[in-house]
């Protein structure tokens, strides 16, 4: 009779730390997508208030610049955004079919190497559509893997005065935060496919010129 007891005790014990651990999983990602949200309506607002100026993100990046579909051609000048006490940096460009452009963004690691963070595909309207990774031949950065991206896309931040219209890059700031946990498995999604691309060819992907793009996500900040 004591076993059954003790037996059913521990049973409740185990069950009752189960629930524990799965409610505070449960506030984790509640908390999570939460913190998201209110990123996401900042951008909103970010672009309500352009749109009334009569103009966009992308209008704004172009900083009075040609449209120029060109690879080479970066916006708002020539070698972008860059904030030299966080080491991240940005920039704006046109090349890619069924998009308007894209910024990059790019982040120093601790030896002081470039390392591309994510792409931030843009419509003419000036709303994201797309995030993703790139191969390393597209940016001529280093490669390193989804857990030290991660790390440092945490802290990502370029600091808004550095641009005479602050809103393009408090837009780029908060989409690292507004859709965190997606570009985490962008990251993980990259490292997947160039495993199975290197146990297929035996060979690394990093130079192939067939593939631009190594994982993506749609977005849509109005759904």
């Amino acid at each position: 009779m004591e076993r059954r007891q003790f037996i059913k005790a521990g049973s409740i014990l185990i069950l009752g730390l189960l629930t524990t651990s799965k409610l505070k999983a449960s506030a984790v990602i509640s908390k999570a997508v939460e913190f998201g949200n209110e990123f996401r309506e900042r951008i909103k607002t970010i672009i309500r208030e352009l749109k009334r100026e009569g103009s966009n993100l992308v209008k704004k990046v172009m900083n009075g610049k040609k449209y120029e579909y060109d690879p080479y051609t970066h916006y708002p000048y020539d070698g972008g955004i860059k904030d030299e006490k966080t080491g991240y940096q940005l920039f704006f460009h046109i090349h890619r079919p069924n998009e308007y452009g894209h910024f990059h963004t790019f982040a120093l690691d601790e030896n002081g190497e470039l390392v591309h963070l994510v792409l931030i595909s843009m419509d003419e309207q000036g709303k994201p559509i797309v995030l993703a990774t790139v191969n390393r031949w597209v940016t001529g950065d280093k490669y390193v893997k989804a857990d030290v991206l991660k790390k440092l896309t945490k802290d990502f931040y370029v600091n808004p005065s550095l641009f005479t219209d602050q809103k393009v890059v408090e837009f780029v700031n908060d989409i690292f935060k507004a859709y965190s946990e997606e570009i985490f498995q962008l990251y993980y999604d990259r490292d997947k496919w160039i495993i199975e691309y290197v146990n297929k060819n035996f060979r690394e992907p990093f130079e192939d010129r067939e593939f631009e793009i190594l994982s993506e996500r749609k977005i849509n900040l109005y759904t």
